[in-house]
């Protein structure tokens, strides 16, 4: 019987891209792909794509057990706010309970040390994986590059963002699923492995120019001052302790007292057998994106 792997957050960012990338090992039997969202719209554009769909709510701990009995294998995200405690401890002690073998978590990358809420909450996680006694990958990523087509604005080609000058370690969400996608069909190949994801390191002005460089139109970009962040991230609804920390955060990157934030690596090509993508390829896929905007 081929191993069934719950994948949560299948509806964000990596969860949905790593969902797509076993579809096919799924439709070929060599997995039991398993994706879990909490509204049916969610579950019926999941389904989709030819996987198994089941009902999953944080906030429902039956659901929880419903939805991982049988899993061998599990990708853990969680959305961000203090709750993501509770809600990865509801998953995880039912993982245990149901015989889950491998957890693959996504996180966040940064020391133990920093004080920054965020990176707290899952340096819990992961210690709390561990002591569960799983298997388990942790993953922690650096900036994503899909936060800049986030903030782009119809009819500008100006870049904002709050870096300052700060050069910074991106990673495309892509390739954050492709190690997700390696750790989950072969576990034993990447067990008790922390790895952190960071491909190139660029200040946004570099990544305006490799844009510009790209798409043949002059993007620019514009930094904003930091003190702003917070009340826009409050406004946008984001959960207060996750924003204030957030915009502490990138406050201390644009005065250079984060330390690594520009480190790179190179886990990604030798997870994954390929090389991770830098700017130059991010800007050439989205490139009809950035020309939309531009337009």
């Amino acid at each position: 019987m081929p191993p069934r792997i719950l994948i949560t957050g299948a509806t964000g960012t990596v969860g949905g891209a790593l969902l797509r990338a076993l579809a096919t090992a799924h439709k070929e039997g060599k997995i039991t792909a398993v994706a879990g969202a909490r509204s049916a719209a969610k579950r019926e554009r999941l389904a989709a794509l030819g996987v198994e769909v089941v009902h999953l709510d944080y906030e429902d701990a039956a659901s929880v057990r419903a939805a991982v009995a049988g899993a061998k294998r599990l990708f853990l995200a969680t959305g961000y706010s203090v709750d993501m405690l509770v809600h990865s401890k509801t998953v995880l002690d039912a993982a245990r309970d149901a015989g889950v073998e491998h957890v693959v978590h996504l996180g966040a990358s940064g020391s133990d040390e920093q004080p920054y809420a965020h990176l707290i909450w899952h340096a819990y996680v992961e210690r709390y994986i561990e002591a569960l006694g799983f298997g388990y990958t942790h993953l922690q990523p650096k900036t994503y590059m899909r936060n800049v087509l986030a903030v782009i604005r119809p009819g500008s080609t100006v870049l904002r963002q709050f870096f300052g000058d700060a050069r910074v370690a991106w990673i495309d969400p892509d390739d954050i699923a492709a190690v997700a996608e390696a750790a989950l069909m072969d576990p034993a190949a990447h067990h008790q492995a922390t790895y952190r994801l960071a491909v190139e390191a660029l200040a946004m002005k570099d990544v305006a120019a490799t844009v510009a460089a790209v798409t043949g139109i002059p993007f620019t970009y514009e930094a904003r001052d930091p003190a702003d962040l917070l009340p826009i991230l409050l406004k946008s609804g984001m959960e207060p302790v996750y924003a204030t920390n957030l915009a502490r955060a990138i406050g201390a990157a644009t005065r250079g007292e984060i330390p690594g934030l520009a480190e790179v690596n190179d886990t990604v090509e030798r997870v994954t057998g390929r090389a991770g993508t830098r700017w130059v390829d991010f800007a050439a896929r989205h490139r009809e994106r950035f020309l939309v905007a531009a337009s």
